[in-house]
């Protein structure tokens, strides 16, 4: 794939992402994360198999290979995916996205010893103004928000998952098709969730789920997780692990913005400061990217 298209999946991958932030919180009005991510996991993990078939490829992965897609599944879908979801539901959307998207910092660290990339100064001036941003946005009063400390580990611990799994699937080169290998990534991180949806989950009343849960639930299962993983799967194979990473800083202002629009949540001088350096951030990252 050439690197200008890889760049439009990009684009497609910051919206997706952006917006399944405040699409989750509607989802849990109604539905407890246990099921909700369940079901999104397990749905969208099929149906992008199913996807791969229709295409043509494989579904057969190389024996070599299943003991790094198991890893970088547990990293990318099944502690990411969790601990991003309890972050929106004990912290606030718009917050949690920003949180998560410390993940470059991650991948950066990750990728120098396990991929020998060394940082180019314009990346780690990237890194540098997104903590910046981390710290900005966090230095406030969270008074008003239940368990938001809670929230904020589950995010970091998610961030930092993310950004190893995204490291991780850069040490193989991968044989099959970019949506085979994110196809089973979904299928095999919902397995530990199973039982934990089991035993921790509270009933779901069907019949009660409004419009509202019902919507956030469709657009996470076919676009923040369907078409999105599409598209990230096949960034990854373009780009370097650190600069895919960075690539993704844009994901912050757009879901900041859509939890403002469709939860009204507040944007205050501190997400506005934060924001711009992310900006900031990523132009500093596309011109180092630009670069042969």
């Amino acid at each position: 794939m050439t690197r200008k298209a890889g760049f439009l999946l990009l684009v497609v991958v910051w919206f997706c992402w952006g917006f399944s932030y405040p699409s989750t919180k509607l989802m849990l009005q109604s539905m407890d994360v246990w099921t909700g991510r369940a079901l999104i996991m397990g749905g969208a993990g099929i149906l992008l198999l199913m996807l791969a078939a229709v295409m043509g490829q494989s579904l057969r992965v190389a024996r070599a290979h299943w003991r790094d897609l198991i890893i970088a599944a547990l990293l990318n879908m099944t502690i990411f995916q969790i601990s991003m979801t309890l972050g929106v539901h004990y912290f606030s959307a718009g917050r949690t996205v920003v949180i998560v998207y410390t993940m470059p910092l991650w991948a950066m660290l990750f990728a120098w010893p396990l991929l020998q990339e060394r940082p180019t100064l314009a990346r780690l001036a990237a890194l540098a103004l997104g903590l910046i941003a981390l710290v900005v946005l966090m230095g406030q009063d969270f008074s008003g928000l239940r368990d938001a400390s809670l929230g904020a580990a589950c995010t970091l611990v998610g961030a930092i998952a993310f950004g190893l799994g995204t490291v991780w699937m850069k040490r193989r080169a991968w044989t099959n098709d970019p949506t085979v290998i994110a196809g089973w990534q979904l299928v095999l991180g919902t397995l530990p969730v199973i039982p934990c949806w089991y035993l921790f989950s509270a009933e779901t009343d069907w019949a009660a789920v409004s419009a509202p849960s019902w919507a956030g639930f469709a657009f996470n299962l076919i676009i923040a997780n369907v078409l999105a993983y599409f598209a990230w799967f096949r960034v990854l194979s373009t780009f370097p692990a650190s600069v895919s990473g960075l690539g993704t800083l844009a994901v912050p202002i757009v879901g900041v913005l859509a939890s403002a629009a469709l939860l009204g949540e507040q944007i205050g001088w501190r997400e506005i400061t934060a924001l711009a350096l992310i900006v900031l951030a990523l132009g500093l990252n596309l011109r180092s990217t630009a670069r042969p």
